[in-house]
């Protein structure tokens, strides 16, 4: 979230590491709202040790409740994950307490801007994606050999607007109805960020605007349409402030009665912790309608 209040490119657009400027990736369309409102909050209870062992990077993973962040819910499940380089590919292992073990190799050296990924889990089909970034515009592609399905994003950009389509390719031949991609379309500067997107053909449609304050201070709202049975007006609003160099508060309230609160603070250069906690105003003897998370990240 301190992202949100740290955004400075003059035009909405990231810098690679060899400096060439490119669009956000589609997902990133109106993420500096998205930051501002908690939307990517996972509600999990998460404990993370990094460290590094002749060059092989570490990654320790414990986390509880983390399908539904539920009070009175718990369990734990643990990951290793070791990642290195071989020759012009970073490779990573991961291993879960269920037995799962995957690989997963990316390699960014073939082609100029064009990096490719190929992941496998041991008893599954293997998962391909790749990514390209041009000075104004950004591809990716994911495919799911299981599924037979393709997920293509392109995003466009220059002069602080960007805009950009996400379809899903059934190619399997089994897919009935219409496909319709998702749109989305964002103008930024310094302090404003003003998306507008569409999915699922507009039975999910809105606006979010997110305006820069100050230097330590964010407000964000998202509006939103829903057509299911009915038509559901969303109402979002909500702000992040950084309190110091080390701590960072965001909050956000609903029309449907919920309360989001969230809490980053690094306690030391090798130690962050993250607290949040969502409370549905609505439903406040259920407590399945409650939902909190509790992150510690320590790097060796």
């Amino acid at each position: 979230h301190a992202a949100a209040l740290q955004y400075e490119c003059s035009s909405f657009c990231a810098a690679s590491p060899d400096n060439l400027m490119a669009p956000p990736k589609f997902k990133d369309l109106g993420k500096q709202a998205g930051d501002t409102l908690c939307d990517d909050d996972k509600y999990e209870s998460k404990c993370e040790i990094k460290s590094k062992v002749k060059g092989i990077n570490l990654t320790s993973t414990f986390t509880g409740n983390t399908n539904t962040g539920e009070l009175g819910k718990a369990y734990i499940k643990g990951t290793l994950e070791a990642k290195g380089k071989y020759m012009d590919s970073d490779i990573s292992l991961k291993f879960t307490d269920g037995g799962e073990a995957t690989v997963k190799a990316e390699n960014a050296a073939l082609v100029k801007n064009l990096k490719l990924t190929a992941e496998y889990t041991v008893g599954k089909a293997p998962k391909l994606s790749g990514e390209y970034k041009h000075d104004m515009a950004f591809l990716t592609g994911a495919y799911d050999v299981s599924k037979k399905a393709l997920d293509v994003t392109v995003s466009f950009g220059a002069n602080g607007i960007s805009g950009g389509l996400s379809h899903k390719l059934d190619l399997s031949g089994k897919s009935t109805g219409k496909n319709i991609p998702d749109f989305k379309t964002t103008y930024a500067t310094k302090t404003l960020e003003l998306t507008a997107f569409c999915n699922k053909g507009g039975k999910d449609a809105g606006v979010s605007a997110m305006n820069k304050v100050s230097d330590t201070m964010a407000v964000a709202v998202n509006v939103s349409q829903t057509k299911t049975d009915k038509t559901e007006l969303g109402i979002a609003l909500g702000g992040s402030y950084t309190l110091d160099d080390a701590t960072d508060i965001s909050a956000t309230v609903s029309n449907a009665g919920n309360i989001h609160a969230l809490c980053e603070a690094k306690i030391s250069p090798a130690l962050k912790i993250k607290a949040s906690g969502m409370v549905n105003t609505k439903d406040l003897a259920n407590m399945k309608a409650h939902k909190w998370g509790l992150q510690m990240l320590y790097s060796l």
